[in-house]
């Protein structure tokens, strides 16, 4: 049960980023189209969008790239996983628009021409560039979340004071 409700904390927490982040990316398309008179809505995509995607990292984190990759800097991880994530959510996004085009073209294969023929590669472009860049920021959080240890983000920015973390100063320890 403890390891349960692990997991869901875990969860919760990569879907609350990449919730902040969908809908940022929402009301910022939402912002552009209003000087078109363009309606737009998709708080339930950008919600929903993030579950996925959350689950999906999750899992993927599971996968070790290797002996090579481990004796890099963290950089490469960080960058051959945002590469890796980007190409699985272009893949994606290109077979959503490829089933919603499904009947205005025959078959299946068509309508993935038909998408990337269409104007709809650039909202699959764009979907991609920035789902890619909040999950590089989510792949350097993990790196440095990991060297920081348990808790580390949170001591960072909620306890102690700005002078503290410029000094490099434990908590305990106040600054002359």
């Amino acid at each position: 049960m403890k390891k349960v409700l692990h997991e869901l904390v875990v969860i919760a927490r990569t879907a609350t980023y990449f919730a902040i982040v969908f809908l940022f990316m929402m009301v910022l398309k939402k912002l552009y189209l209003k000087d078109y008179d363009i309606e737009f809505t998709g708080v339930s995509q950008a919600l929903i969008g993030a579950l996925i995607m959350s689950k999906v990292i999750l899992l993927l984190e599971l996968i070790s790239l290797g002996p090579w990759v481990q004796r890099q800097p963290p950089v490469v991880d960080v960058c051959l996983r945002t590469l890796m994530y980007s190409a699985g959510v272009l893949v994606v996004v290109v077979l959503e628009k490829a089933f919603e085009a499904r009947h205005e073209v025959s078959g299946f294969g068509n309508a993935i021409a038909h998408v990337i023929d269409n104007r709809d590669i650039y909202h699959a472009w764009a979907t991609t560039l920035g789902a890619s860049a909040s999950i590089f920021f989510y792949n350097a959080f993990s790196v440095v979340q990991r060297l920081l240890g348990k808790n580390g983000i949170y001591k960072l920015f909620f306890t102690g004071s700005l002078n503290q973390v410029e000094q490099g100063l434990p908590k305990t320890q106040n600054p002359r």
